[in-house]
C-alpha cells in the first residue's frame, strides 16, 4: 500500500487543530499550524483594480 508522504502540516491546518504528526516540531514555535492558523488555499483576495475609464 502506498504512503503518503506529501505536506503533512497542511492536513493539520486544513482540519484546523492540531494532529502531530510532525513529532517535535509541532511542540515548538515552527509549527505550521501556529504559524498561520488559516486552512490551506485561502489568502486574503487581492485588491480589485480601479474600473472604469482611466482607471
Amino acid at each position: 500500500m502506498a504512503r503518503y508522504t506529501g505536506p503533512v502540516c497542511r492536513i493539520c491546518r486544513r482540519r484546523g487543530d492540531k494532529l502531530y504528526l510532525k513529532g517535535e516540531r509541532c511542540y515548538s514555535p515552527k509549527c505550521a499550524f501556529e504559524r498561520r492558523p488559516h486552512p490551506p488555499g485561502t489568502r486574503n483576495p487581492r485588491p480589485r483594480k480601479g474600473g472604469g475609464s482611466g482607471g
